[in-house]
C-alpha cells in the first residue's frame, strides 16, 4: 500500500469500497465490513490493511482501488502454479466469480464440430461434462465471434442452450463469456454466470482479458492432463499383465494404487504428488516380469535360493522404471522400497525407518493390505479386521509405518460405513 500526500494506491486485492453512502471502484463477491466501511476485496486480503485504509478514509484521505487490469494479471499470474487441471479450473471460477461478483463461472474446450465442458466444480459437477454444446449456442457464437458477449436476458434469447441447465438443475439468469485464444488461435470459451442486476461492459473487459491470460496456461494443462491418462493407461495394461503371470487377481495394482492415493490424500500431499504416487503403485511390482515362471509360478513352498530371486523383483522394478522417460526418483522409490521395513528386516538393502521413502511406506502397507484381504487362486480373502490386527501388530513391531497405519484404517472405515448404508 503506497501512501501519498493526498491518496493512497490501494494492494491488488482491494477492487473497491463504500464510504459515507457513496462506492469508489467495483464490487465484488467478498466484502468486509470496517466500522462504518464496507470493503470489496479479492482473496487474500489483510484485515490489518483495512484497519489502517478505513482510519485514512476518515482523516480525509483518497483511497484508490487497484485497477481491474492489474488485478486480473496478479490472478492469473497466481494461476501458473497450479499444474492439475481440475484444481486449475476450481481456482479459475472462485477467482473470476469473486472479482465480477457473479455466481458461477463454466470453461469450455472446442471439439471440432461442438464445444465440451472441463472438469465442472460446485452444483454442476458430474452432470454436465458429457453434453455436447452446440455451436448454435450462447456459447458458440462466443467461439464463433471471437470477443467478448454479453447476454443479460435469457429468457427472451432462443439462442440459449436450455440442456445444459436441465441436466444441472441450475438457472442460468444472464451470461457475459468470451473466447480464450492462445496466440491466433481459438481453443474454447469462458462463461460467467449469474450477475444480480446484469453484466456491464467492464465485467466483459475482464473476462476477455482474463481469457487471453489464462489460455496458454489451460491448453498447456489440458494436454498435459491427456497425456496423463494415456500414460495412466499404458501403465494400467502392463500392470494388469503382470498381474495376470502372477497369478494375482487382475485388479491387485489397481487395487494398491487406489488405496495408495487415498492414503495420500488423508497425508494431504498435493495433487502432483499424488499422482506420482498412483503410477508409482500402479507399477509397483513391475520388476516381476525378470522373475522366470518356474519360480513366479510355483505352487509349492519357495526354497530359499527362490525366494531370493523373487525379491529382486523390486530391484528389476527400480532398473525398468529408471529407463523410463517421464519417470522420476518418486515413482521409482515405491517399487523400489516397498517391502522395506522401519526396523531394518526388509529387502532389498535393509533400509530402516528415515532411510525409506513415503512411497515405499505408503505402498508398503497398501500391497500388504490387498494381498491378504483379496482372493488369491492359493488362498482365501481374509477378514478386515484379522488383516488390520496383523498390520498393527508390525505397525507396534516397528515394521510399518503408523500415521500411514492410521489412514488405512480410516479408509476402511469409512469404505465399511458405506456398505453398511447401500
Amino acid at each position: 500500500m503506497k501512501v501519498h500526500k493526498d491518496f493512497v494506491e490501494a494492494p491488488t486485492w482491494l477492487s473497491g469500497y463504500e464510504f459515507k453512502g457513496k462506492l469508489h471502484g467495483r464490487k465484488t463477491k467478498i466484502s468486509v465490513g470496517i466500522r462504518e466501511t464496507e470493503f470489496y476485496v479479492l482473496g487474500g486480503y489483510s484485515i490489518t490493511l483495512l484497519e489502517k485504509m478505513n482510519k485514512l478514509l476518515n482523516l480525509g484521505i483518497t483511497i484508490n482501488p487497484a485497477n481491474f487490469r492489474d488485478q486480473v494479471i496478479y490472478i492469473a499470474a497466481k494461476l501458473n502454479s497450479n499444474l492439475r487441471l481440475n484444481e486449475l479450473l476450481k481456482d479459475i471460477q472462485s477467482e473470476i466469480c469473486t472479482i465480477i461478483n457473479a455466481e458461477a463461472a463454466s470453461i469450455l474446450m472446442y471439439e471440432q464440430d461442438h464445444l465440451r465442458f472441463l472438469v465442472t466444480v460446485g452444483k454442476a459437477s458430474g452432470k454436465i461434462e458429457s453434453i455436447p454444446v452446440p455451436m448454435d449456442s450462447i456459447a458458440g457464437r462466443i467461439f464463433q465471434e471471437g470477443k467478448a458477449l454479453i447476454f443479460n436476458d435469457l429468457e427472451k434469447n432462443p439462442v440459449h442452450f436450455k440442456g445444459v441447465d436441465k441436466a444441472a438443475k441450475f438457472k442460468t439468469e444472464n451470461i457475459v463469456g468470451a473466447p480464450i485464444w492462445v496466440e491466433d488461435e481459438k481453443i474454447g470459451v469462458i462463461e460467467v454466470l449469474n450477475k444480480i442486476g446484469g453484466f456491464t461492459e467492464q465485467d466483459a473487459q475482464i473476462v476477455d482479458l482474463f481469457a487471453k491470460l489464462v489460455g496458454r496456461k489451460l491448453l498447456s494443462t489440458w494436454k498435459y492432463e491427456k497425456f496423463s491418462e494415456n500414460f495412466k493407461k499404458l501403465l494400467l495394461a502392463i500392470a494388469t499383465a503382470i498381474d495376470k503371470r502372477d497369478n494375482y487377481t487382475h485388479q491387485h495394482s489397481r487395487n494398491v494404487a487406489m488405496y495408495s492415493v487415498e492414503i495420500g490424500r488423508r497425508l494431504k500431499l498435493s495433487q502432483q504428488m499424488l499422482e506420482k504416487l498412483e503410477f508409482s503403485a500402479i507399477l509397483h511390482d513391475v520388476g516381476k516380469i525378470g522373475i522366470p515362471d518356474s519360480i513366479l509360478l510355483k505352487p509349492g513352498k519357495l526354497t530359499d535360493e527362490e525366494y531370493q530371486i523373487i525379491k529382486n523383483h523390486t530391484l528389476y522394478g527400480a532398473e525398468i522404471l529408471s529407463e523410463i522417460k517421464y519417470v522420476d526418483a518418486d515413482i521409482i522409490s515405491g517399487a523400489l522400497e516397498h517391502h522395506e521395513r522401519l526396523d531394518g528386516s526388509g529387502y532389498p538393502n535393509g533400509k530402516k525407518d528415515g532411510e525409506i521413502s513415503l512411497f515405499g511406506r505408503i505402498i508398503g502397507i497398501a500391497d500388504v493390505f490387498d494381498a491378504l484381504s483379496s482372493k488369491r487362486t492359493y488362498k482365501e480373502a481374509w477378514n478386515l479386521s484379522d488383516v488390520l490386527n496383523l498390520i498393527k501388530s508390525d505397525v507396534e513391531k516397528g515394521k510399518l509405518d503408523a500415521e500411514v497405519f492410521k489412514c488405512l484404517e480410516e479408509l476402511v472405515a469409512e469404505e465399511h460405513t458405506l456398505d453398511q448404508t447401500h
